[in-house]
């Protein structure tokens, strides 16, 4: 397993292959029902999420109205040595009826267990510090009537991990995370992340990446019109009226 994320990360757009291989390697050896990737800042808030089986409205939902009580939120973990996180263990059953992320959020999207396994990177700056910075991480959820992760899931989650990290973080350095908020001066102003949809987002960081129209639309497996149709709301939304500027806007 190894290997083929270390390979991905070696072709041509670096990071994304390898992290499609990882969701694939965590999908058979895990089993959830759907998976979220994400960058942890040196603030340790989420940003650059990409979904694989959430649907859209449930994210937005989430960054809207439920991130800042997430019980896993990364703020809640840079501290800690653990790499493997389960919802047992951050919200157990016997408090979770007092709980509004679980009655408001998880409960009604059917979500039985989540699960976090961070990536750990060099603290900058910092000697002796090597490993850990929580640089990004992976939510995997389990949605009934899938069972919640068992004893045997954590173990493997914890023998995957330290391979999943050698594997990618590596790729991590060399890529830079979506910005969270717009700027004006030296003011952050308002949240960018829910203003672009979880498709632009993708079109965005594989813009950055130097992907053509037509290398995106292959990516996406869009039509060429529809990547270019994205775009021009893209560029809309962000004030903005070309590829270079939109870079600069959501990464530099």
């Amino acid at each position: 397993m190894l290997n083929t994320i270390r390979d991905a990360a070696a072709s041509q757009g670096a990071f994304m292959p390898a992290l499609g291989a990882a969701v694939s390697a965590l999908a058979q050896l895990l089993r959830p029902s759907a998976t979220v990737f994400y960058w942890v800042g040196a603030d340790n808030e989420p940003s650059g999420f990409e979904l694989f089986g959430m649907t859209e409205t449930m994210h937005r939902t989430y960054l809207q109205r439920y991130c800042t009580l997430d019980p896993m939120h990364p703020s809640r973990f840079s501290t800690r040595t653990g790499n493997v996180l389960t919802l047992a263990g951050e919200l157990p059953e016997t408090v979770r009826g007092a709980s509004v992320y679980w009655r408001r959020f998880l409960n009604p999207h059917q979500v039985v267990d989540v699960m976090e396994v961070l990536l750990r990177d060099d603290a900058p700056g910092v000697p002796g510090a090597e490993g850990t910075r929580p640089a990004a991480a992976f939510s995997l959820l389990r949605m009934a009537p899938a069972a919640a992760f068992s004893a045997d899931d954590q173990h493997h989650a914890r023998a995957v991990q330290p391979l999943l990290e050698a594997a990618l973080v590596p790729a991590l350095r060399e890529q830079r995370a979506m910005r969270t908020h717009a700027r004006h001066g030296t003011e952050v102003e308002n949240d960018i992340r829910p203003n672009l949809t979880h498709r632009e987002q993708q079109i965005a960081r594989l813009v950055r990446n130097g992907l053509s129209n037509k290398e995106i639309a292959r990516e996406l497996a869009l039509a060429q019109p529809t990547v270019k149709t994205h775009l021009l709301r893209m560029f809309r939304k962000l004030g903005v009226s070309s590829r270079t500027e939109m870079i600069g806007a959501l990464f530099l």
